[in-house]
């Protein structure tokens, strides 16, 4: 195991947030007023300076990792962050400490184990056996902590159970990270699913008002898991009943009260994204599907909030583009106010110019396979009666 260029990485990366905190220090604090708008404590600073200069998307779509890397002069030392693009943030089982302050942990969140490397300059004290939240950076062979190490009760642990199927629920990627296997599975799972939506609803897509969403996508469910026939002749529900004494625990969507009103919200289950929503999905397609699309009012307020949104991906984009061409190149050259544009050209310059990390992320599944989060959430309850 290398360990020669571990105090550099620390270093480093308390360069890295120096940066962030200088070159786009009022970016920061604007966002530390949203999320913390009572003020935020050192702990919950700390932690979210460190969310912000390796994973916040700035207005010009980047990270500040990207402008530091940009910026950076000695090769040496981007060699080194050039590996940061990719946090690990879980929940950690320590199951053994390590000779120069490394530590043997299990991620119980994605099911991965790694060899971590404490600051050299701080000795950590952690014990065999105990459980603790940590963001973890890939650094040579091993990894490295990022941010703000929290160490759970150990004597807790129905709650820390809990507390790591809730992660997996409510953000899939967490639980997907880094673990090659878990991700295939996944993946075909996805796939199965896909084509049950497709066979409930006649598309993979739809276009509904927000107040029927939450209904439609249970319905949705219930037909997967307790309707739907295998090629066993048994359910979802059934076979997972037997081999778990447990029914499956369908998605929990937690959407904002908001899009109760939203007459227009577009749900797509893309074989490679997963669920995706889009707000005013419906007045995208038409701008796509009519000839007098300069017509529709706010036709270019739509496109912009498309293009500019970084959680939407290219995804409705390709979509349009594949099914109306033509029509897309007139749209693309009126919004552009552009005499010419070449589809197969220009709309990867588009989509780099406004979805530069679109071009950078990893997909990972959407859906967690029931078998994964029932087991975690069985165990959080096994665990009960023991503390």
């Amino acid at each position: 195991m290398a360990k020669s260029l571990l105090p550099q990485a620390y270093q480093i990366k308390h360069k890295l947030l120096n940066y962030g905190m200088q070159r786009f220090g009022e970016a920061y604090q604007n966002l530390e007023k949203q999320v913390f708008p009572q003020g935020a404590s050192p702990d919950e600073a700390l932690a979210l300076q460190d969310w912000f200069v390796l994973e916040h998307v700035l207005p010009d779509h980047r990270t500040v990792l990207s402008h530091f890397l940009e910026d950076l002069e000695d090769g040496g030392e981007a060699v080194i962050a050039e590996q940061w693009g990719m946090v690990i943030q879980g929940v950690f089982h320590v199951r053994q400490v390590l000779d120069h302050n490394h530590f043997e942990l299990m991620n119980l969140v994605n099911d991965v184990l790694y060899i971590v490397a404490g600051n050299p300059e701080q000795d950590l004290a952690l014990e065999k056996g105990s459980y603790l939240m940590a963001r973890l950076l890939p650094h040579q062979d091993y990894h490295i902590f990022t941010g703000i190490i929290d160490c759970l009760p150990t004597r807790k642990k129905n709650e820390i159970y809990a507390l790591v199927a809730e992660i997996q629920t409510q953000n899939p990627k967490m639980a997907f990270i880094d673990n090659v296997d878990r991700i295939a599975l996944a993946y075909r799972i996805q796939e199965e699913e896909q084509q049950d939506f497709i066979s409930f609803f006649g598309s993979d897509e739809i276009i509904l008002p927000g107040s029927e969403l939450e209904d439609k996508l249970k319905e949705f469910y219930h037909y997967r898991y307790f309707q739907k026939k295998q090629l066993d002749g048994d359910t979802i529900a059934k076979t997972f009943q037997s081999k778990y004494h447990q029914p499956p625990l369908p998605p929990q969507f937690d959407f904002l009260e908001n899009i109760q009103a939203e007459p227009d919200v577009g749900v797509i289950y893309d074989k490679t994204e997963g669920l995706v929503f889009l707000l005013r999905y419906g007045r995208f397609q038409e701008i796509f599907t009519r000839n007098d699309f300069k017509s529709i009012p706010g036709y270019r307020q739509i496109l912009t909030g498309y293009l500019e949104d970084p959680n939407i991906s290219t995804l409705p984009f390709k979509r349009m583009i594949a099914q109306h061409p033509e029509n897309a190149v007139n749209v693309f050259k009126a919004f552009l106010k552009r005499k010419r544009f070449q589809l197969d050209k220009d709309v990867e310059l588009l989509m780099k110019r406004y979805k530069p990390m679109a071009h950078l992320t990893r997909f990972t599944p959407g859906t967690i396979p029931a078998a994964v989060r029932s087991k975690t959430f069985l165990r959080s309850l096994k665990t009960q009666h023991k503390w």
